[in-house]
């Protein structure tokens, strides 16, 4: 069995209270010049504590194959540790079945928001699921994130062993949710973390990860936001960090002391990622990959005390608000974040319209 190795520790007590407090009033007043100098020496300090252990690496992820649900549980998920358990769905009809093409065919009508998550706006167009699979088969760029699948057509919930992924939940649930990521090779999801655990099932084609615990969230150090979902970099006019192709040179030189997990998944693996674990994802071929993610306050507020708490106050939209959108479709809750949702859905209600007039 690959034994786990974990990251270093290299931040002090001090420095991470001092950064939680930045981000306490980014969260609420924005990031204000005021703090400016401060924030200076803050990294001058962090760069000198890091420097003390060395510089970081990537290491593999471990692959367990019949993982029992009790080591899960009592190993992984108590400790937080990410895992993938090599195989596991493999005998399950969403590995046996699932392609682009099963879907074009069974749901390509199905009318779509796609937003555009690579950019700071959230740009989106009304389109269709055929024409999303058409881009990408033809070498596109486009990337359709949280296809609400199950929400629209819940008979897919039999393409699932449903019993194997209650199991290894952390309670008490929330709320939980199905969330299909259809991209083409070569697409790319930047460094991003949420609240939820996310048990992830590699479907069809192939894909790899790389992740950072959130231990060094304040060298990731997310833009100010006020929601439940937070995306790196605060540093925006560089663009941000890639771990795939990663540049050490200013302003990134910090990340070369962070220890960090990669893997590469292919059909009919689940990896475990905890909460709040910052993670980039790129697809090695043109893939199809499901997130179960569910809510479990309890496990998420011990596993950071300090993102949660500042969940609980998300205003843009509001916690209860943005779990709603959540389970329906999390596209729309980034369009109600940049005050995109209302013109969609505006847009939305006139092609239903026009659709209507034409019958």
């Amino acid at each position: 069995m690959e034994q786990h190795r974990d990251f270093k520790r290299n931040l002090t007590s001090a420095l991470r209270f001092k950064y939680g407090f930045y981000q306490w009033v980014d969260h609420f007043f924005g990031r204000k010049k005021l703090f400016a100098k401060g924030r200076g020496k803050f990294y001058k300090d962090v760069l000198e504590s890091m420097k003390k252990h060395g510089e970081g690496k990537i290491m593999p992820i471990e692959r367990r194959k019949d993982l029992s649900l009790k080591e899960f549980k009592e190993h992984y998920v108590a400790k937080g540790i990410p895992v993938v358990m090599e195989g596991a769905a493999l005998d399950w009809d969403c590995v046996k079945k699932w392609s682009l093409q099963y879907f074009k065919e069974l749901h390509g009508k199905d009318e779509i928001v796609l937003v555009d998550q690579g950019k700071t706006d959230f740009p989106y167009e009304l389109t269709t699921l055929a024409e999303v699979i058409d881009n990408i088969r033809g070498g596109g760029s486009k990337y359709y994130r949280f296809y609400p699948l199950l929400v629209r057509h819940p008979e897919h919930i039999n393409d699932f062993d449903y019993k194997w992924l209650r199991e290894r939940r952390t309670k008490p649930v929330w709320f939980d949710a199905f969330q299909i990521f259809i991209g083409g090779e070569g697409s790319y999801t930047s460094l991003h973390n949420a609240n939820q655990s996310n048990l992830f099932v590699q479907v069809y084609g192939e894909k790899k990860w790389v992740l950072y615990s959130h231990y060094y969230s304040s060298i990731v150090d997310p833009s100010p936001i006020n929601n439940v979902y937070r995306s790196a970099p605060g540093k925006v006019e560089a663009g941000p960090f890639n771990p795939f192709e990663p540049d050490f040179n200013a302003p990134y030189e910090l990340y070369k002391y962070l220890d960090g997990y990669s893997v590469h998944l292919k059909p009919g693996d689940i990896l475990w990622n905890p909460p709040f674990y910052w993670h980039a994802v790129k697809n090695v071929s043109d893939s199809i990959g499901v997130g179960y993610r569910w809510l479990s306050p309890f496990y998420s507020y011990k596993t950071s005390p300090l993102y949660f708490s500042l969940d609980v106050f998300a205003t843009k939209p509001p916690i209860w608000k943005a779990y709603s959108l959540y389970k329906k479709d999390i596209n729309e809750l980034h369009l109600a974040e940049v005050k995109k949702l209302e013109d969609a859905k505006r847009k939305m209600a006139e092609q239903e319209a026009k659709k209507s007039q034409k019958k």
